[in-house]
């Protein structure tokens, strides 16, 4: 009797733990955010296939398929890879979408395999953006200028915490400086690396819409 009784005292607060998350979250406007940015995730997805059936549309991506590929071997995987690395520890200046449709011309055959190759740099570039973050709280005048900046970044970690980082993983928001953000405010590590894996979805998710649109064209 004693054990359904603490049982049920325990559901109780689980409820009400969660009733009073629901209510902060739309309280602060969580769930509309939520919602702007998915509908930009699939703007996003719709604008690449447009793009790219308007491209075959002028350049005809099947007869021109061996020039094409002549062009992607140029570039050394390494290199692409290393730069790739580097735009995703540093800001996240150039879209993963690119690279994504270049791990398709480049390795047809094994194209998902080295999509999982891009996710994993991803990630460590986010692990490295965090870090960043640690040491740009070294510098007072550099991290005073990082806050005024990107001073909406800040709110958001403030308002939502480790959401957001799942957010910046998922959805069209600056997974780099969102990890920088998380290393200036010191957001735990460990929740930190657990939230950011997220970012395989978001490569994967891109990757099937991407080939799918390719794989009817070549």
């Amino acid at each position: 009797m004693e054990t359904k009784t603490i049982n049920n005292k325990k559901k109780r607060t689980f409820k009400k733990t969660l009733e009073l998350y629901h209510n902060y979250y739309k309280r602060t406007g969580l769930y509309k955010f939520l919602g702007v940015n998915f509908l930009k995730l699939i703007f996003i997805l719709a604008s690449i296939i447009a793009l790219i059936l308007l491209l075959d549309y002028f350049i005809d991506f099947k007869a021109r398929q061996d020039e094409m590929q002549h062009f992607v071997e140029r570039h050394n995987p390494l290199f692409v890879f290393s730069f790739f690395l580097g735009t995703e520890s540093f800001m996240g200046l150039i879209p993963p979408d690119i690279f994504i449709v270049w791990a398709k011309a480049r390795f047809p055959e094994n194209a998902y395999f080295i999509v999982g190759i891009l996710g994993t740099l991803s990630y460590i570039g986010g692990i490295n953006a965090y870090f960043l973050g640690i040491l740009v709280r070294r510098f007072p005048k550099v991290e005073k200028y990082v806050q005024k900046k990107y001073e909406k970044n800040f709110e958001l970690i403030k308002k939502w915490g480790g959401i957001v980082i799942i957010m910046a993983a998922l959805f069209p928001l600056p997974f780099a400086m969102i990890s920088t953000v998380a290393g200036i405010v010191k957001y735990p590590f460990k929740p930190f690396l657990l939230y950011g894996l997220t970012r395989y979805i978001r490569f994967f998710l891109y990757a099937m819409a991407i080939f799918g649109a390719l794989n009817k064209l070549i």
